[in-house]
């Protein structure tokens, strides 16, 4: 339905249902205001988790490439070496991710 219109020439009779239009225009306009405040925070929560995230990511990746299998005998299994490859290229694509996210926020 939206809000009633305000003329300028009724601001000059100073009508009681001008200052109610009024009224309903300033009350729209404090309600707005509220919803700018709350969107603003949530907006500041929202960087900080996403920057929490970052940096857990970060670790977890970190741990995925400093992993090292302690082999039995004295050489690695094949799939012992293919598990470590697959854990560090998993890492960086961690990494990868999070750069690109770090550019966004």
């Amino acid at each position: 339905m939206g809000l009633p219109t305000l003329e300028f020439s009724d601001s000059y009779l100073d009508s009681p249902d001008f200052r109610e239009r009024l009224q309903c225009h300033e009350i729209e306009l404090e309600r707005t205001n509220k919803f700018i405040k709350e969107l603003l925070k949530d907006g500041s929560l929202l960087i900080g988790a996403l920057r929490n995230l970052s940096m857990a990511v970060q670790k977890f990746s970190q741990s995925l490439q400093d992993f090292q299998f302690e082999c039995i005998g004295d050489a690695e299994t094949d799939d012992e070496i293919s598990i470590a490859q697959s854990l560090k290229e998993f890492a960086r694509l961690l990494i990868a991710v999070e750069e690109e996210r770090r550019r966004l926020v």
